[in-house]
């Protein structure tokens, strides 16, 4: 995890501003004082002036402290990347917005601006449309079900590949869990929301995502696209009702202050995905891409695992909610529907039964891809379903 053992925030915060963000991991991790930091640096500045390749990573608005929320598993693929290579690699990490927000990181990215990049795959829709393939609604069971879908070899022709030939974007892996809605201030006396007819004309903040505008629309609510940035202040001053989000970014972000309700719908994932340029990435030997690649393999099995422990310990959405996490220390609302109150979200979000919202961003994703995309997720989904996480390497 990357909380501090035995360092406080301010000092963290006093390491990252004297030696960076590297060597402030690395006191977190370790709880180490100035005087082995001190040779932290040291060897770091070495391992620098050894490396080959040298990559800047715009890692958009996550940082050290989001992170522990988040657990994207980003700073441990770093870590990964550069330990694989012995050194040869060095990745430059611009964390807090310093290069990049989303999805202005796609685009860099795309351009050759930066090397690599992070986004959730929601707001990189307006860059990279094929993202939010995976956002139809109520396909996935739960978050391994998701990212297995990552993991499986056969599915590389459904989602990497497309992202290569159609963005020259290189996709390592995603982290993440299922999308909820959360509802602002103007509900903090009301009743649970518990049904799509309460939710009817409300006016929902969503991300970039085609996929899920339509689904909002589907079930009756007025679909407003926010910037992640201006959210925030969107839901205090009323501008939107509600809000669709993952837990982790609503705790992670601050969004639970502006929040009175989780409604649990588990309707599409919310997921954090590192890519690299392609164009940086080919020419590279191929010992270095299996380093990549391993570490991706590495680094998504890491962010889940980091989830689980996020969900009882820091945000407390999961089952056993610990009182000093987000939702506990808050006393924060989740509404979790019985089975016949989900099925109604589900019969109305249907894509087959709303052809006419559905149809269009399905024949697009199709052209895009070459076939029947959702075809192939749904397929994939029925037959691996209620499975565990179970880690492939996908490029073997």
């Amino acid at each position: 995890m990357l909380e501090g053992k035995n360092l406080s925030r301010r000092e963290l915060l006093r390491i990252t501003s004297r030696y960076g963000a590297k060597a402030a991991l690395f006191a977190a991790v370790t709880g180490s004082g100035l005087g082995a930091l001190g040779d932290f640096v040291a060897r770091d500045a070495r391992a620098q002036a050894k490396a080959k390749y040298r990559f800047r990573f715009g890692g958009s608005t996550i940082n050290r402290k989001n992170d522990r929320y988040l657990q994207t598993g980003l700073y441990q693929f770093i870590d990964y990347v550069e330990k694989g290579s012995d050194g040869e690699v060095n990745i430059q990490l611009l964390e807090s917005a310093g290069a990049c927000v989303e999805p202005s990181c796609g685009e860099k990215v795309a351009n050759g601006v930066l090397d690599l990049g992070t986004s959730s795959s929601q707001n990189l829709g307006s860059v990279f449309p094929y993202s939010i393939a995976l956002d139809f609604p109520f396909l996935w069971h739960d978050r391994a079900h998701v990212q297995n879908m990552f993991y499986a070899p056969e599915m590389n022709k459904v989602y990497r590949d497309v992202w290569r030939k159609q963005y020259g974007v290189e996709l390592f892996y995603a982290s993440g869990e299922m999308r909820q809605v959360f509802l602002g201030q103007k509900f903090k006396d009301s009743k649970d929301i518990r049904t799509p007819a309460q939710m009817k004309g409300y006016k929902i903040r969503i991300t970039n995502s085609d996929m899920i505008r339509a689904f909002a629309v589907s079930i009756g609510m007025n679909p407003i696209p926010l910037a992640w940035t201006e959210t925030l202040e969107g839901m205090k001053s009323g501008v939107v009702d509600c809000m669709e989000t993952w837990p982790a970014a609503a705790s992670g972000f601050g969004m639970t202050r502006v929040s009175t309700q989780e409604v649990r719908l588990d309707f599409c994932p919310g997921m954090v995905v590192v890519f690299m340029n392609t164009r940086k990435f080919e020419p590279l030997p191929d010992k270095i891409k299996e380093v990549f690649y391993t570490a991706g393999y590495k680094a998504m099995k890491d962010g889940y695992d980091g989830v689980t422990f996020a969900q009882e310990m820091v945000v407390g959405n999961g089952p056993k909610r610990d009182p000093k996490s987000d939702y506990g220390e808050h006393n924060f609302n989740q509404v979790k529907l019985t089975e016949t109150e989900m099925e109604a979200f589900r019969s109305l979000g249907d894509v087959k039964k709303q052809a006419a919202i559905f149809d269009p961003i399905r024949k697009k994703l199709d052209g895009l891809a070459g076939l029947d995309v959702y075809g192939a997720l749904k397929e994939f989904a029925v037959k691996n379903k209620n499975k565990p996480l179970t880690p492939q390497k996908w490029w073997a």
